[in-house]
């Protein structure tokens, strides 16, 4: 029997990070299943996969990419829950006066992005969109350089999200080629070890719950959440701009659904086609057998 629910923390789910940070949310509704909860500090979503393969987490919190990536490694995920879908999350940008005016025009050219997160998904579908595949193009892993190059002309697109796109809008002209809601949902996603989920739904559930609270709480305080996380986030983003982003995101979970299965299946066949898997899977092996599972009725209740 466990003593805690090891969660990992990045700060690429405001979710988890900001319920990290309000831990009493989770707290009392884990008192109950005798488990305290211990926050794993991540350095992004593409850690998580190592982590849960090596049981140092319960739960991992990421965008759709690491549990696609997780479950080609043989890591026997399972989904908890999927947050809402979120329109403008992702974006590839060009410069203002730059050649490239389609997806097509990426042919040969060099894209900026964080490799291992939703961002390599939104890439791979985009490109096989046109007709292109992921070697057709140069990828370049982000980093703290990444956007100078960019706007040096150095590098041909960039893919980042809306908070760093609004800051950029600010003093330079750029161009969004293509926004994540053109081609998939872009949501963040929960999910665990199938062994933890059998034998510890209890505590799960209790996270589920937790989640929800927070959720309803920055979207009920957006000036406090914007202050608490331009305090906690070192990224160069101040109280405005993260309230701007916060106020422009769904909040609240929702169970995987058929249709995200599908979205996630389409993506990891794309993958495994360019080369990116080590082999094929098959998403819905991710999800518990019972439909009605208690994470699904409890995440319905989560709210009440």
């Amino acid at each position: 029997m466990t003593n805690s629910i090891r969660i990992g923390v990045h700060v690429n789910n405001l979710s988890v990070f900001t319920l990290s940070k309000k831990p009493e949310l989770l707290t009392d509704l884990l008192q109950p299943t005798g488990v305290s909860a211990e926050w794993i500090s991540e350095t992004g979503g593409k850690q998580t996969v190592k982590l849960l393969k090596t049981a140092e987490i319960d739960i991992g919190a990421t965008g759709t990419t690491p549990p696609i990536l997780a479950q080609a490694k043989g890591v026997p995920v399972v989904y908890l829950a999927t947050s809402q879908p979120r329109p403008v999350q992702g974006a590839i940008v060009v410069l203002e006066n730059s050649p490239i005016q389609s997806v097509s025009d990426l042919k040969g050219k060099n894209v900026s992005l964080s490799e291992g997160s939703y961002q390599q998904h939104f890439l791979a579908i985009a490109l096989d969109k046109v007709g292109l595949t992921y070697q057709d193009v140069k990828t370049i892993p982000n980093s703290a350089d990444s956007l100078k190059a960019f706007l040096n002309g150095e590098i041909d697109a960039w893919i980042t999200s809306d908070l760093h796109l609004a800051e950029v809008q600010k003093n330079h002209k750029v161009r969004v080629l293509l926004y994540s809601s053109e081609l998939f949902s872009n949501r963040s996603l929960y999910f665990t070890h199938r062994s933890f989920a059998e034998q510890h739904p209890d505590a799960l559930s209790a996270f589920i719950k937790a989640l929800e609270r927070v959720d309803r709480w920055i979207a009920t305080h957006f000036s406090e959440a914007a202050e608490l996380l331009s305090k906690e986030i070192n990224n160069g983003i101040d109280a405005k701009g993260w309230e701007q982003s916060l106020r422009n995101r769904p909040w609240g979970l929702v169970p995987p659904s058929e249709e995200f299965i599908a979205e996630q299946q389409y993506a990891a066949d794309v993958f495994y086609r360019f080369g990116l898997l080590p082999n094929s899977i098959n998403v819905s092996e991710a999800l518990l057998a019972d439909p009605l599972s208690v994470f699904e009725a409890n995440l319905a209740l989560a709210g009440k």
